[in-house]
């Protein structure tokens, strides 16, 4: 609702031009374009001031600061209350992530440091609540008005950080999917197993990407609408994998490889290499620099304002 009355959103001069709700704020920006953020509300609980304490060792400057802190290290233990604030305030960046790909990556890593919350992790959650007073706004841009084609595919673009936990040695996979060039879903995720090598690792990605497309389908297939799946990767030889027949020296792998073959032979899913430079989904599977950020958020329709 706008105010106290009902509305609908719009480009006529009779329809609302933003609504409220308690998760979004979406938005007429002109006849061809709906942008949607999340609200200030949810930025300002995840920006709540946490306990004073001295920091150690943090830097502001760089991802390659942050990803010093991933140094295994049981001293300087969150007290009690700090550690219930930790996750209170991990819990909600990482519900925020939802609307936020920026963060993804960042929130995902702070809810594994449930457990025993140290002052590392403090630190990483201290940065990460900069960002967002520095970036407090992240808008997603979708086409108005221009209706589904039979050409139109939902575009999967996986990644994998192979080995990057520096603890556990365990892969991240990321993906994002795009209609018509807007994000829809991301996601981030630490692999269960430990992946022997960087194939293995992006083949388990790859399968996790078809998995969430081949969902995504069924649901548009459910409201009517009959949409492909293309799956972007930048890992050639986990894509020879998916293309061939057989198992070939890989039999430790044969569950997910047979899956991901069958499907792209049925033409379930089709398989395409991207650059890594100009593959979306890097920014959630590894810390990057503001250059990155900027240029894979662009990629997919999302633009920062600075202002609230």
């Amino acid at each position: 609702t706008q105010g106290s009355q009902a509305s609908v959103i719009g480009p006529d001069p009779t329809e609302a031009r933003t609504l409220v709700s308690a998760v979004n704020l979406p938005a007429v920006r002109s006849s061809l374009v709906v942008s949607t953020e999340a609200t200030p509300s949810n930025l300002v609980c995840a920006t709540r001031t946490p306990p004073a304490k001295k920091a150690v060792g943090a830097k502001r400057a760089g991802a390659k600061a942050v990803k010093a802190m991933e140094r295994v290290s049981d001293a300087y233990v969150l007290s009690p209350e700090d550690a219930t604030m930790f996750r209170a305030l991990s819990a909600r960046g990482n519900f925020l992530s939802q609307d936020r790909a920026d963060i993804q990556f960042a929130t995902k890593e702070l809810c594994r440091e449930f457990a025993v919350p140290n002052q590392n992790s403090y630190n990483r959650l201290k940065r990460c609540g900069r960002y967002l007073v520095g970036q407090p706004r992240l808008v997603h841009d979708y086409k108005f008005g221009q209706g589904i084609s039979q050409k139109d595919c939902f575009d999967i673009y996986v990644d994998t950080d192979f080995a990057g936990c520096k603890e556990s040695r365990r892969s991240t996979s990321g993906g994002v999917c795009l209609l018509d060039g807007s994000n829809i879903k991301q996601w981030s995720k630490t692999q269960t197993t430990l992946a022997l090598s960087s194939g293995e690792a992006e083949l388990h990605g790859i399968a996790a990407g078809i998995a969430q497309g081949l969902g995504l389908q069924s649901i548009a297939r459910d409201l009517g609408f009959s949409i492909g799946v293309r799956l972007h990767s930048d890992a050639t030889a986990a894509l020879g994998i998916c293309r061939r027949r057989g198992l070939g020296k890989i039999r430790h792998l044969d569950v997910a490889d047979l899956w991901c073959q069958e499907k792209a032979r049925s033409g379930a899913v089709s398989l395409h290499k991207v650059l890594g430079s100009e593959n979306p989904a890097d920014i959630m599977t590894k810390y990057t620099d503001a250059k990155t950020l900027v240029k894979m958020l662009g990629l997919m329709n999302m633009l920062s304002l600075i202002h609230i």
